[in-house]
């Protein structure tokens, strides 16, 4: 099976019953208050599961699934996808609540009187993985092979995510060029705040290369599906950056968006981040906090990279290798 399960055209063919529950659901999470990205992304991930089954069970209704089908589907996240375990607890949190929200409408489903998804069990969550940072250099080397190759819009993306510490969510926003070319970009950030996010050299100069190869009907982030409408989206091509960055560096630590994050944060406090030269000095933490727009220097110093063993071992002249 393609790893691409949406489309629009198999979206169109997904049962009308399993669209109308679907939509009857969103609707009553919106009534219920829940917050408009938690309704998004259970639509997202509603809309993936439908197309699933239109592919894995002829478009079956999913009112006349057993519990054997939801374990299908959570085999296949497993199996077949190798999703991560908060991935496909999100995906079934989904599908139980959808479910159960069928189950309790006695008008519209009145025959539908039991939910075997409630029976299906999640994962454990997975032990958190390492925090990968990434140096100058090898952001320096990676920012080599793309303008080598020139995978501009690729350019882009690591460019506004190491010049700005911004979240994957904020990137995504990027669609006012005019700013961006001013060296800032307004956007809706964590907690619903408005807020400012600056771009440097770096990210001005491959936004310029990135527009001059666009073509005008294109969106600013472009796949080859269409408008890159979703954070899936650019994590996936940052995925291409960490395969890159692999064959380059065979000692890269597997990364994320979160991982450049965690990397402007802590280059700019040590001193090596390209910007600190432009300034003449490393970052303060309270300038840090500012940029990466935390309430504390508390959590800026949660970001950087533990400095305890530093501290001890060279208390008593020890070099840490």
């Amino acid at each position: 099976m393609s790893r691409v399960l949406y489309t629009k055209e198999r979206w169109e063919n997904v049962l009308d019953i399993n669209k109308r529950l679907m939509q009857q659901y969103l609707r009553n999470c919106k009534a219920d208050k829940k917050g408009e990205r938690t309704i998004r992304e259970y639509g997202y991930d509603l809309r993936f599961f439908f197309c699933w089954n239109l592919l894995s069970n002829d478009n079956m209704s999913v009112l006349d699934f057993k519990k054997k089908h939801f374990n299908e589907f959570k085999f296949f996240m497993v199996e077949e996808r190798g999703a991560s375990n908060a991935r496909i607890n999100r995906l079934l949190c989904a599908i139980r609540t959808m479910m159960s929200y069928a189950e309790d409408d006695d008008d519209e489903y009145e025959e539908y009187f039991r939910n075997p998804a409630a029976r299906i069990k999640g994962l454990e969550k997975n032990p958190v993985r390492d925090v990968a940072f990434l140096s100058q250099t090898q952001i320096d080397l990676l920012r080599s092979y793309l303008l080598e190759h020139k995978m501009f819009q690729h350019l882009c993306l690591l460019d506004i995510l190491y010049d700005s510490a911004a979240r994957i969510n904020e990137v995504l926003q990027v669609s006012n060029v005019e700013t961006a070319k001013a060296g800032y970009l307004k956007v809706v950030c964590k907690g619903g705040r408005n807020e400012f996010i600056l771009l440097h050299d770096r990210a001005k100069e491959s936004l310029q290369l990135h527009l001059s190869v666009k073509r005008e009907d294109e969106s600013f982030w472009q796949s080859k599906y269409g408008p890159a409408e979703k954070t899936s989206t650019l994590r996936g091509w940052v995925g291409d950056l960490y395969m890159i960055l692999k064959q380059l560096d065979p000692k890269t630590p597997y990364f994320t968006p979160h991982s450049f994050r965690h990397s402007v944060i802590e280059n700019m406090l040590n001193g090596s981040h390209y910007l600190c030269e432009k300034i003449g000095r490393p970052f303060t933490i309270e300038e840090v906090a500012l940029i990466a727009h935390h309430k504390s220097t508390d959590m800026t110093k949660s970001y950087a990279k533990p400095k305890d063993n530093e501290i001890i071992f060279g208390m008593f002249g020890i070099k840490i290798d």
